[in-house]
């Protein structure tokens, strides 16, 4: 399961620089765009994952991730709200250099 988890995070990265090119916000540049991306998109799905996998390590019930559906499930939930929240951070306007 988690060579599936990071066969699609490398997917996703792959993939990421055609999507942040056409999702950047017009002041982005596109290399920012891109790390902006790529970074949140990492972190957010590290963290879900980890959170969810401890959870389910507590509860005793990791054995439920070797069923194709429930892992399927689990990678949703996993990837999804990374998704959502590193295109939210992609189309932010960048914020304006601070003045000393």
């Amino acid at each position: 399961m988690y060579i599936v988890a990071l066969a699609l995070w490398l997917a996703f990265l792959a993939a990421a620089p055609f999507y942040t090119s056409r999702a950047r916000h017009p002041q982005t540049k596109p290399l920012a765009a891109y790390l902006i991306f790529a970074a949140t998109f990492t972190m957010t799905a590290f963290v879900v994952f980890a959170i969810v996998v401890a959870v389910l390590g507590a509860l005793g019930q990791s054995q439920v991730l070797a069923d194709p559906i429930a892992a399927a499930v689990f990678l949703l939930a996993v990837f999804v709200p990374a998704l959502l929240i590193a295109r939210r951070q992609l189309r932010a306007a960048p914020r304006p250099p601070e003045r000393p």
